[in-house]
């Protein structure tokens, strides 16, 4: 896998064009058999009020998640973040919302009871106002993706590409682009920090 650093101007469109990558899959670092509480505050950051306050949709697998302090990360986990979404079903797919009892067959439940914690990484997703909040604090710290998911970012924020390095080697942005297309297929371990 190569590293890619990037830092970008500190404009709002390089922010909202390099921020709808967390929109796609992608892998991030986290403590397999560890409570979700702890996945958002200690390896992503998220404050307490933040994750209090706006990120009211959570999902493991597909499942959507109440109590953060119980449900813990498996291994290969999908994890979905987000604000509240629309209508009735997205008001059922809220964390302790007052009609969850509706979901209550597919609510995320613990598989196994005392799991080892251990480093590994899982799949995510932002969506919505936390894409919108989080997505760059998510990038600063790292994603692996794959090299295809990259074009349409540097292409449209070529310009506002500061420096770049692969492998700790400057690159030009033509040519991280050329190299993209090339290597489409390649994981990238990707770090994307905004000028101040």
């Amino acid at each position: 896998m190569k590293n890619l650093v990037i830092d970008i101007e500190s404009s709002e469109k390089s922010h909202a064009t390099w921020r709808y990558l967390m929109q796609s899959p992608s892998e991030v670092t986290a403590d397999i058999g560890d409570t979700m509480l702890h996945f958002l505050t200690k390896r992503l950051e998220f404050d307490e009020n933040y994750i209090d306050s706006q990120i009211k949709t959570i999902f493991i697998d597909g499942k959507p998640v109440d109590d953060l302090t119980t449900a813990k990360i498996p291994e290969n986990a999908r994890i979905a973040l987000g604000a509240v979404a629309p209508g009735v079903a997205g008001m059922t797919m809220c964390r302790n919302s007052p009609i969850s009892s509706m979901r209550s067959g597919i609510t995320f439940h613990n598989e196994q009871t005392d799991q080892h914690i251990t480093e590994g990484t899982v799949t995510l997703l932002l969506f919505n106002a936390v894409m919108e909040d989080k997505g760059l604090q998510v990038l600063q710290k790292g994603i692996a993706i794959p090299a295809s998911k990259l074009e349409s970012a540097i292409t449209q924020t070529a310009e506002e590409i500061r420096s770049a390095s692969l492998n700790d080697e400057k690159i030009t942005s033509e040519e991280l682009l050329e190299w993209v297309r090339k290597n489409p297929q390649s994981q990238v371990q990707l770090r994307v920090n905004s000028a101040s």
